[in-house]
């Protein structure tokens, strides 16, 4: 853990307490920097306390309904890092909001205010001429980001996995209770990167500004593997040792399911996962997978860690038998 100071650096965090924003402030606080967390309910981010030392991290709360508390946020702040998004809308996660004007407005704030940094965290596949609202949203929000402030830095991932994600440990619990698991555009390849190796490319923009001298740069972030969807899938069934039929429905079916699979989840407050909706459906129509064109890990000097390597530490306890049973 770093030694820190009221003379530390600060970076103040949106989405720090969710699956990738914690792993970069425990990043942060190991490197000095006093680090706040803008949260709608503070009380649910008091895990991140015992990541640093007694003062170092705040949690503070904000909202992004009010555009004009959260400019007086970030007073002070030597970088913003913006880790807010969403893969599903709802009532209270609303594409235009979360992917477009809060960003838009947190980079025109940072500018005013004269901040160092903006880094701001997106997905590949992100277009404003995509045919898919959540690609679209994701698009628009890049280029408000690079107009209101023209050094921010982008950084686009793959899907992300780790120990919390919501991609392979929820495909493992699929497996664990049904023996179809059903799966569209099976076909669709994907270069999944692990978690703390994005929170490790954030900390080495951090310390050099050479990665952030050019203007509107994005990275574009993939792990060590290229897979399709279905190869996927065989890889959890793999590390939790169960035999499963992979059902790869097709396209207009999956369209007719998708009212349904909205209602079950619905009516079962979230019980019943949100497996596919139509807007997913766009999005697997491209690959998710870094362009050559696009700098990476490479120029961040950061070597992704395989698959093999991190998915058995969590997938283990789906197996038929536990963790701690090898058979």
């Amino acid at each position: 853990m770093g030694d820190f100071s009221s003379n530390s650096r600060k970076a103040t965090i949106f989405g720090g307490t969710g699956f990738l924003g914690r792993y970069i402030v425990q990043r942060l606080v190991r490197q000095g920097w006093i680090v706040d967390v803008i949260t709608r309910n503070p009380n649910q981010g008091l895990f991140l306390k015992p990541l640093g030392l007694i003062g170092q991290i705040n949690l503070i709360e904000g909202n992004f309904l009010n555009h004009k508390h959260l400019r007086g946020l970030l007073k002070g702040s030597d970088v913003i890092i913006n880790c807010v998004g969403a893969l599903h809308e709802s009532a209270n996660q609303n594409f235009k909001l979360l992917h477009i004007e809060t960003p838009e407005k947190l980079a025109k704030y940072a500018s005013d205010l004269g901040v160092g940094k903006f880094i701001h965290l997106s997905s590949i596949g992100a277009d404003e001429r995509s045919d898919s609202y959540y690609a679209k949203t994701k698009g628009l929000g890049e280029r408000r980001i690079h107009e209101s402030f023209p050094g921010a830095i982008i950084l686009r991932s793959s899907v992300v996995f780790g120990a919390e994600d919501k991609f392979f440990n929820l495909f493992s619990s699929i497996a664990s209770i049904s023996p179809v698991i059903p799966i569209v555009r099976g076909q669709t390849l994907f270069q999944p990167v692990y978690v703390d190796d994005i929170a490790s490319a954030v900390e080495s923009l951090l310390h050099n500004d050479c990665l952030t001298s050019k203007k509107g740069i994005i990275y574009e972030l993939g792990g060590t593997e290229i897979l399709s969807f279905r190869d996927l899938i065989l890889k959890v069934l793999l590390q939790i040792k169960r035999k499963r039929i992979i059902l790869d429905i097709p396209v207009w079916v999956a369209n007719i399911m998708c009212p349904l699979v909205y209602m079950a989840n619905k009516i079962t407050l979230n019980t019943v996962p949100l497996l596919i909706t139509r807007d997913n459906i766009k999005q697997l129509e491209k690959n998710n997978i870094v362009t050559e064109k696009m700098p990476g890990f490479k120029e961040l000097g950061v070597s992704p860690r395989a698959m093999d390597s991190i998915l058995p530490n969590y997938l283990n306890r789906y197996r038929p038998k536990g963790q701690f049973s090898d058979l």
